[in-house]
């Protein structure tokens, strides 16, 4: 009798293993590239029976892991899952120190403000304040999104070794905009301009219509690990404005820098 609970024990042991495994795995599945699945979609990648995802989905469904859009009824990642990545974000330290200075810069400029951190090749903000003034941006915390076609990307990228910016190259430079720089030469001169100057500026490079302007929170060796940004309608970062609203977010970045690291970098 022992020898059959233990057996079947076992058995219900690997079988809560494999939905966990399967969660998990589905889980993963969801990317900026592919922000979306249907039913089938999401059985084939995992290679189980329909009776199997469908358990999984209405599960994760229920939690609010996952939500279903009603007209294409593909699943995204749900409201649960991006309320845990913003509480896992607020650990840094850096997100107990920013606010006053990025409210402070919405302040000056007028225009949303980010702090951003590399994550795996992805650009990951770590706190957005939101403009005074209307502008319909597609940025939020927690969101990940491309390196080479955001400015805080490029702006840390610009600080990073060679062979950590040929990595991201041969990634592939993607277009998301006819303005996306998709040319390695160009996207090497890019950040070399960008090192020199000390910020970053870009028009349409992500989403047309928006552009922003970036600069790095360095430490006191020369380090970059976060950024800040501005990002608003082109309308109002236009080439003109560029010389004075960059200096507004370079001395944002040097203000954070002084909280982080307790001095000025050099």
């Amino acid at each position: 009798m022992q020898s059959e609970r233990n057996i079947e024990m076992e058995a219900n042991q690997k079988k809560s293993s494999s939905s966990l495994g399967n969660t998990l795995r589905l889980l993963n599945l969801f990317n900026m590239d592919e922000p979306e699945f249907t039913l089938s979609e999401l059985a084939k990648k995992l290679g189980v029976g329909h009776s199997t995802i469908h358990r999984l989905t209405m599960t994760l469904m229920h939690e609010g892991f996952l939500a279903r859009d009603l007209m294409t009824k593909k699943f995204r990642l749900g409201a649960s899952i991006l309320a845990m990545e913003k509480t896992i974000l607020s650990y840094y330290d850096i997100c107990q120190i920013s606010p006053p200075v990025l409210e402070k810069l919405v302040q000056d400029t007028g225009e949303a403000a980010h702090l951003s951190i590399v994550k795996d090749h992805k650009v990951v903000y770590l706190q957005k304040f939101d403009s005074p003034n209307y502008a319909h941006l597609l940025s939020h915390e927690g969101k990940p999104n491309p390196i080479h076609a955001t400015n805080t990307g490029q702006v840390i990228l610009a600080y990073r070794c060679q062979s950590e910016i040929e990595e991201v190259i041969a990634g592939g430079l993607a277009p998301y905009t006819s303005h996306t720089i998709t040319n390695p030469q160009q996207f090497r001169e890019r950040l070399t301009r960008i090192h020199k100057q000390g910020y970053s500026y870009s028009k349409d490079e992500l989403h047309l219509g928006f552009s922003s302007i970036a600069a790095p929170v360095k430490s006191p060796s020369g380090k970059v690990i976060y950024a800040i940004s501005i990002a608003g309608p082109s309308s109002r970062i236009t080439p003109y404005g560029v010389q004075e609203l960059s200096k507004a977010v370079k001395e944002a970045a040097d203000e954070l820098a002084i909280r982080k690291y307790g001095r000025k970098p050099l």
